[in-house]
């Protein structure tokens, strides 16, 4: 049995057109957009060893009953094609010539190469051309065991609030190239619209394939769980529900190559997530995340570290399989999830956003599939530190799926919390420090209090907490060295030491003694001592925006803080044993179909 596994891409359109490293390697080539057609000059090579169209042999062959693969290639003109393989040797690519073959066509041909039995990690070909060659398109083919594929219905939930723009083109991308193309995938998919925003016209969009739910704004987590419920209760049998951000752009060659994976996955990895990976928007070639994991010291990051696709090290090194860590999760960007995990395991939690995807994949107890090729790129993930997201939300959010589901029992988040508190009032980020309390505060109201529809209200209370970042320009007469933000210079002894003793100026130190400034710190994690030490004023700098805020020195404020922060912290270590029991006698509850319905008012 074969079956097509992974279609040739080729740089189509405005954001992938100076990408091309991420198709093919070598220089670049002209791409005929109106034709479909890849250009190769007379005397070069192209090199597919890429990230979106290498082939991995070694994940097809652990995931399924792959037998062999085959090359099937569009082409006219005179040329060699090669067939290559390519492992990792520590961290050096190694490269094997597997096959190779002269053609010569005065049309376009369809040839097929089969590739030997070999050990590499990742198949490739490249194209040596001795005349101008014309590259129609292409695929790898896949032999299988008969009987081993398995029926997949694939419902794709997306949330959207307000980014129709997005939305829309990836609607009528996915309209176009999956719902409308001839291809099997097309009769086993559905797409769910939630739109928190209410902007949509449902009657612009719902079909039999494509449904746009107007939804209240219960934020991701609101609004993927109404997907799922939705999907679950559908006439077509749904097997796998994908997750999917609103605002990203999509590969519609990525579900389509999930599609016939999950098709073919064996008994074993039935149960397993797709977690794709997250590339960003600002640079389309740097790879933030596919799969993460919670770190002891209560952080979250990757897995992996940043990969650049446009190196052959870093696509072969993204491809391997890397140990796994505890307390790992998949991102909601892109997130397969099997429908039976859902029934099994309940609902996601009420948390409105952050969070809610990293309990979901802990209360699993989540096994993941990545795969090069399977991925979206985010916008604004890189350079955006919104601090009612990171220093409310994500805190609060820690400390409930702590006592819900009886993850990360290991990690402290009180500790990171307590830490953060004194880096922001050291940084006179006073309104920083303030949303850090008003999540423990509000994690000891018990599960009562998110267990109402205050999602919204919350978001906009706190986000007047977010600093107001203005252009750089406004603060022209400043001398500001944007490259010295990141920097961390050196204290010696007695400043050390002046620094703790009177909490950056706050205590047993006089104002007057305080430097005007302003100092120049960084807007957002990044903490550096002897940038803030004893300013008046210092300016919070985003130096990939360059944009900033001006923070002032409080001492009222520090002593209203200094004085809330130990009544909480009190409050913490007395009542936790009794506020996570509550959480816990909770969970079945929250994370029921019941509850939900009358959450999201669709009963």
């Amino acid at each position: 049995m074969y079956l097509k596994l992974q279609n040739l891409l080729f740089p189509t359109g405005d954001k992938f057109e100076t990408q091309w490293k991420l198709f093919y390697r070598g220089e670049r080539m002209r791409y005929d957009a109106e034709h479909h057609i890849l250009c190769i000059p007379k005397y070069r090579v192209a090199d597919f060893m890429s990230y979106l169209n290498a082939f991995s042999l070694h994940k097809w062959e652990k995931y399924t009953n792959l037998q062999a693969v085959k090359l099937h290639l569009l082409i006219q003109g005179s040329c060699l094609v090669r067939l290559v393989g390519y492992t990792l040797d520590v961290h050096s690519p190694v490269k094997q010539v597997l096959f190779e073959q002269n053609y010569c066509l005065n049309e376009c041909a369809e040839i097929v190469l089969d590739y030997p039995e070999t050990e590499a990690a990742l198949l490739a070909f490249e194209i040596e051309t001795d005349s101008d060659c014309k590259l129609f398109g292409g695929w790898y083919e896949g032999e299988f065991l008969e009987n081993t594929r398995k029926n997949v219905n694939l419902s794709i939930a997306t949330t959207t609030f307000k980014k129709e723009e997005f939305i829309q083109s990836n609607l009528q991308l996915l309209q176009k190239e999956l719902l409308d193309s001839d291809d099997e995938i097309k009769d086993h998919l559905w797409i769910h619209v939630i739109d928190n925003g209410r902007t949509l016209k449902p009657e612009q969009w719902n079909s039999d394939k494509i449904t746009v739910h107007p939804n209240k704004n219960v934020g991701g987590a609101g609004g993927f769980t109404r997907g799922m419920i939705e999907s679950m209760e559908q006439p077509e049998n749904i097997t796998h529900v994908l997750l999917m951000d609103d605002d990203v752009i999509i590969l519609s060659e990525s579900i389509r190559r999930m599609y016939y994976l999950l098709r073919m996955l064996k008994p074993e990895f039935d149960e397993y997530f797709v977690s794709g990976a997250m590339l960003c928007y600002e640079e389309m070639n740097i790879q933030h995340e596919d799969v993460g994991f919670v770190h002891s010291n209560g952080s979250y990051g990757p897995q992996k570290d940043l990969l650049d696709h446009t190196l052959l090290k870093d696509i072969l090194e993204c491809d391997q399989e890397w140990l796994d860590r505890q307390h790992m999760y998949a991102g909601w960007w892109f997130c397969c999830i099997p429908m039976q995990m859902i029934q099994k395991n309940g609902l996601p939690l009420p948390l409105f956003i952050r969070g809610d995807d990293v309990e979901f994949s802990l209360r699993n107890q989540a096994k993941f599939i990545t795969m090069n090729g399977i991925c979206i790129w985010h916008m604004g993930f890189t350079y955006k530190f919104n601090a009612y997201m990171e220093l409310y939300q994500v805190h609060r959010n820690s400390l409930i799926l702590q006592a819900t589901s009886g993850v990360c029992q290991n990690v402290d988040f009180m500790n990171r919390m307590t830490k953060l508190f004194r880096a922001r009032m050291l940084s006179l980020d006073y309104n920083g420090a303030e949303l850090i309390l008003d999540a423990i505060e509000d994690f000891l109201k018990g599960p009562e209090f998110i267990m109402q529809d205050l999602g919204e209200q919350i978001m906009r209370e706190k986000s007047k907490k977010n600093e107001k970042m203005v252009d750089l320009r406004e603060f022209s007469d400043l001398d500001i060295d944007l490259d010295e933000v990141y920097q961390d210079p050196p204290r010696n002894f007695l400043r050390k030491w002046l620094y703790r003793i009177t909490y950056n100026g706050h205590r047993f130190c006089s104002e007057s003694r305080l430097k005007e400034g302003p100092g120049i710190v960084a807007y957002d994690w990044f903490y550096s001592p002897e940038h803030n030490f004893w300013f008046k004023k210092l300016l919070a700098v985003n130096p990939h925006l360059k944009t900033g805020s001006m923070r002032v020195f409080n001492k009222e404020k520090y002593r209203e803080l200094r004085d809330r922060s130990k009544l909480l912290f009190g409050r913490y270590q007395k009542e936790r044993v009794t506020i996570e029991q509550k959480y816990r006698d909770k969970k079945d509850e929250m994370t029921s179909i019941s509850f939900w319905k009358n959450y999201l008012a669709t009963k």
